[in-house]
């Protein structure tokens, strides 16, 4: 028996030799070589001891283990060097410097891939870890950054001959004078399919008389929207109204900019013909009009905005998506009372602005004291799918970009703070999702005064279990202590507004809303290595 036991010893010594000697061992999530070679003096492992090296007598038997280099962290760990590798993301290192993490020794190691690579690829994500510590980073956002080949996505026109055509993103496009041909690339979540057209050519009409370009596009050099790119809107010039078709990652976002008030009413012919149609605003009068009222213009502030898009994923799968914007409650006429107003059915939704006169807030009616015309509230989903199966998720924060807030003659200090949702989409918000925001806080609601409307604005999340290892993370912004907390402010008369106004992911890279999951993955042979002074 003791020869039997000590042949399985020697096995299992020869055995776990030789894996040392050919493999890399985990250590704190980063793959190292142990080195098998003489050392002076045998160091302690540290917990889950190793045996010790030399000459071992084994059940009466003498038997020499092999000698085991024991590495310190400092043979091992050193600052990112490569500047392709190191951190730039604003919210990121804010989120480092909030958790005392050193940015010199966090690297990126997975940049924005198809999904269909596996666990820690997205489109719509970046993957970063802290040599130190083993911390995994996911910062993922609206937008996303390749196509289903793996290309990156260039936000952008070019002139071919007398056209323009886009360049490389989720979609083909083509401008000839007035006319405009959208393909999809790829099978959509929606249902289009792989080569799908949609063909258009636009018409403006005031008071019932055609109001033509005056020729063809104008390629603009700065987008007017967002002046982190360049060269990717096209812009008509209508008369009474500017047109543009502006490109942006995954979406093609038309426009009506209207300077002052055409003094009229206002019809929009797309003429859309092919296997889809474009997504029209607010001011939708079917299909393929968009009406607005001369009431309209004159209520306005200028410049004022007629939207239109045609938005594309990476893929079809709808667990792999994300949308945001807005969706409000509205009187509809003369101001209601505040349970009606709140707790009411939206009426209004819209996902393809850039922003809106609020994310979150509230008007009170021009009569004054408990009467209410809009409440406002967003939506905002996060695909995280990509994180990996069995990663312990440490932490989480949610960034906004401020653009405006609003607290008009009384003060009300209105607060902001963050909630679940459950849309009925993954891609699309409906007006009916008012009701689907929860109310129970996932932070520290932000204070009116310290809202930032030139930065990110940080949520950290108290509840991580919001955080999906599968599918979407979904998430509501509401006022806290007013609306969530039902209690009705009072307006003087000649109405009120208070409320945040934060930028969507149409309006582009440095805007877009983000989110920073902390995590780690379970490691193997970490024992072998904790000591080593």
């Amino acid at each position: 028996m003791n020869s039997k036991w000590l042949n399985r010893v020697l096995l299992w010594v020869l055995a776990f030799s030789a894996m040392l000697s050919l493999l890399s061992i985990t250590w704190r999530g980063r793959p190292i070589n142990l080195k098998l070679e003489e050392v002076e003096a045998q160091t302690p492992i540290g917990p889950g001891e190793f045996p010790s090296y030399g000459e071992k007598e084994i059940a009466g038997q003498v038997i020499n283990l092999p000698k085991i280099r024991v590495l310190k962290e400092q043979d091992i760990i050193a600052p990112v060097t490569d500047p392709k590798r190191r951190v730039t993301d604003p919210v990121l290192l804010k989120e480092l410097s909030r958790q005392g993490i050193d940015k010199d020794y966090v690297e990126l190691f997975g940049d924005y891939a198809p999904a269909s690579l596996g666990k820690e690829h997205s489109p719509y994500a970046q993957f970063y870890q802290d040599r130190k510590s083993g911390k995994r980073f996911m910062v993922t956002q609206g937008l996303p950054m390749v196509t289903a080949d793996g290309l990156p996505i260039v936000a952008g026109w070019e002139r071919v001959g007398n056209k323009f055509v886009a360049k490389n993103n989720l979609f083909k496009g083509t401008v000839d004078g007035n006319n405009v041909e959208l393909v999809v690339k790829n099978d959509q979540p929606d249902g289009r399919k792989k080569n799908d057209k949609l063909n258009f050519h636009a018409q403006l009409f005031l008071n019932g008389v055609e109001n033509p370009p005056a020729g063809g596009p104008t390629l603009l050099a700065v987008d007017p929207v967002n002046p982190n790119y360049q060269n990717n809107v096209l812009e008509w010039d209508y008369g009474i109204a500017k047109r543009r078709l502006r490109l942006i990652e995954g979406s093609v976002l038309g426009s009506w900019v209207f300077p002052q008030n055409p003094n009229g009413d206002v019809r929009i012919v797309y003429n859309q013909a092919g296997d889809y149609r474009l997504k029209l605003g607010r001011y939708a009068a079917g299909p393929d009009e968009e009406r607005v009222s001369v009431s309209v213009f004159a209520a306005a502030q200028y410049p004022f905005e007629i939207g239109d898009s045609a938005t594309y994923y990476p893929n079809a799968h709808p667990e792999t998506t994300s949308v945001d914007g807005w969706v409000r409650s509205f009187s509809g006429g003369p101001g209601v009372s505040w349970t009606t107003i709140r707790n009411g059915t939206g009426l209004v939704a819209d996902d393809t602005a850039a922003f809106n006169f609020y994310s979150v807030g509230m008007q009170g009616d021009e009569l004054g004291g408990t009467s209410y015309d809009f409440m406002w509230r967003s939506i905002v989903l996060w695909d995280t799918s990509a994180l990996p199966d069995g990663a312990s998720v440490s932490a989480a924060t949610a960034s906004v970009y401020g653009y405006n807030k609003t607290d008009d003659t009384v003060p009300l200090n209105p607060d902001i703070n963050i909630y679940t949702s459950t849309p009925g989409s993954n891609t699309a918000l409906l007006a009916s999702d008012w009701s689907q925001i929860g109310t129970t806080a996932k932070s520290t609601a932000i204070t009116y005064s310290n809202f930032s409307t030139t930065n990110y604005n940080n949520f950290v999340l108290n509840d991580l279990t919001t955080i999906s290892l599968t599918s979407i993370s979904k998430f509501g912004f509401r006022n806290a202590n007013y609306d969530v907390a039902n209690s009705a402010p009072s307006f003087s008369a000649g109405g009120y507004a208070a409320g945040f106004t934060f930028y969507f992911s149409e309006q582009g890279t440095g805007y877009q809303p983000k989110l920073v999951v902390t995590y780690t993955l379970p490691s193997t042979f970490d024992a072998l290595l904790l000591g080593g002074d």
